[in-house]
């Protein structure tokens, strides 16, 4: 009876150090590390006028305390870029860790700027070449390779921002979205769109690990122009 016991105990702490983050964690040389993470988010201005949508990848690196050293272009497109580093810089992030010890790291966001889309109307999404470049050392984030558009959700005319983690599984799929930052009505629209996501998933020394992107939906407004 007790052996039953401690077996569902250990069995519940396993479920629960999953659902808490743990399966982030890299081994290397019986060492686990865990990836620098978002702590706060923030409004990205879309650019007025823009002729086009489209996404924007980017690598954040901070030190040890979670401040921003440099905000790298993955994948670009201008004007959006510009638009997508100048909010990024302002956000707040915590450190990476290995082995209990706080350490410099790199977090991933990919930023969709969305055209405006009213009434629910659907828009196709972009296959995308996997990321070059950006983070170095032996963690390497999750790489986005497909992406939609989120619809706007019927009558809806507002824009905003809405500041996402997706999980990402070792297989590159999606396996959850936690909205950090909202725009009321249009989180739902957002995290919708994030779970049809595609990745090459992350690795640690070489291995594929799951881990956690960061995903910010920019909704235009009417008046920023973007069709």
């Amino acid at each position: 009876m007790r052996h039953g016991l401690a077996m569902l105990f250990v069995g519940l702490l396993a479920l629960t150090n999953l659902l808490a983050g743990d399966w982030l964690y890299g081994q290397d040389t019986g060492g686990k590390y865990h990836a620098a993470d978002i702590a706060q988010g923030g409004n990205i201005a879309y650019p007025m006028n823009a002729n086009t949508p489209g996404f924007v990848t980017l690598d954040v690196s901070v030190d040890a305390s979670g401040s921003v050293q440099n905000v790298s272009v993955v994948r670009d497109l201008p004007p959006l870029t510009a638009a997508a580093q100048t909010a990024v810089n302002g956000w707040q992030f915590t450190g990476a860790s290995l082995d209990g010890q706080h350490v410099a790291g790199t977090v991933r966001v990919n930023v969709a700027f969305n055209p405006f889309n009213p009434a629910g109307v659907g828009l196709p999404g972009e296959s995308l070449q996997p990321p070059t470049g950006g983070a170095g050392g032996k963690f390497v984030p999750a790489g986005l390779t497909k992406a939609s558009y989120a619809s706007y959700p019927p009558n809806t005319v507002v824009g905003g921002t809405v500041v996402m983690k997706v999980a990402v599984g070792k297989s590159g799929k999606v396996h959850g979205v936690t909205v950090v930052s909202g725009a009321g009505v249009l989180n739902d629209a957002a995290t919708a769109a994030a779970k049809n996501w595609a990745f090459t998933p992350a690795t640690y020394g070489g291995k594929p690990v799951g881990s956690e992107v960061v995903v910010a939906f920019v909704f235009a407004s009417a008046e920023a122009g973007t069709r």
